[in-house]
């Protein structure tokens, strides 16, 4: 994936690289930001948030924008369940101390565990990725995987986003 940013000036962002690691946050934390994808994915929409201990490029991740001070946890079924957080998916290694740009809408490249299929998008045991097997309340909506696992490469598949979030409390 190679995205294409331009001015997002009614969002009051100039031109950035989608995937850089900033040491210093070079806009504020929890900007919304669009960019074009010329190699046939389309358009994106990316949220940037600080780094996290252990992220690769593709994991999923839950976030919080606290007044205090946001927050990114690589997801995790037992961690996240029924908690109703957004999520995103991180285009490049960002560590912890750092802050970048992650997906939250269009097509994205994920990390998904061993023998994931297209369908619905489930957290897993395994922290970051995703897999289309039913965990209860760990269902991430405004997902979707659109591939199985090895497309468009190993360990990866296309998921659609529509600003995910993990599935809430339902009683």
């Amino acid at each position: 994936m190679t995205f294409r940013t331009s001015p997002n000036s009614a969002l009051g962002v100039p031109t950035f690289d989608i995937n850089s690691v900033d040491t210093v946050a070079k806009v504020p934390v929890g900007t919304i930001a669009k960019a074009t994808d010329d190699s046939g994915l389309g358009d994106g929409t990316f949220i940037y948030l600080p780094g996290v201990a252990s992220l690769a490029a593709g994991d999923a991740v839950v976030y919080d924008l606290l007044p205090s001070g946001a927050s990114v946890t690589r997801t995790l079924s037992g961690t996240h369940l029924n908690t109703g957080q957004p999520v995103a998916i991180a285009l490049v290694a960002i560590p912890a101390l750092s802050y970048g740009w992650y997906q939250i809408g269009g097509v994205a490249v994920v990390n998904v565990a061993a023998g994931a299929a297209a369908g619905r998008a489930m957290l897993t045991t395994t922290a970051g990725n995703l897999k289309d097997t039913a965990i209860a309340g760990c269902q991430v909506l405004g997902a979707r995987l659109s591939s199985a696992i090895g497309t468009p490469s190993a360990g990866k598949a296309y998921c659609t986003l529509n600003h995910p979030h993990v599935q809430g409390q339902i009683t």
